[in-house]
């Protein structure tokens, strides 16, 4: 495994309220950064960018959904 860290990007998609995902992005944002009152840059350099699903496209609307669907299958 690397030690050189390299750029990822992580999705996730979900069905939720708008006051569920931003209480689940206060977590992965003190999970990413636990003390964002620190000094100086984060140690763990990242960007956080929420899209609300109807602006996306139809055909992306359905292939998240179907993802969605796939982990509520036994």
């Amino acid at each position: 495994m690397s030690a050189t860290p390299g750029l990822w990007k992580v999705v996730i998609s979900l069905e939720a309220t708008a006051e569920q995902v931003e209480a689940l992005t206060d977590r992965f944002v003190e999970t990413i950064c636990p003390d964002p009152a620190h000094e100086g840059p984060c140690g763990t350099p990242w960007a956080l960018h929420v899209v609300e699903g109807g602006s996306l496209g139809t055909g992306e609307q359905k292939r998240l959904r179907r993802a969605i669907e796939e982990t509520m299958e036994g």
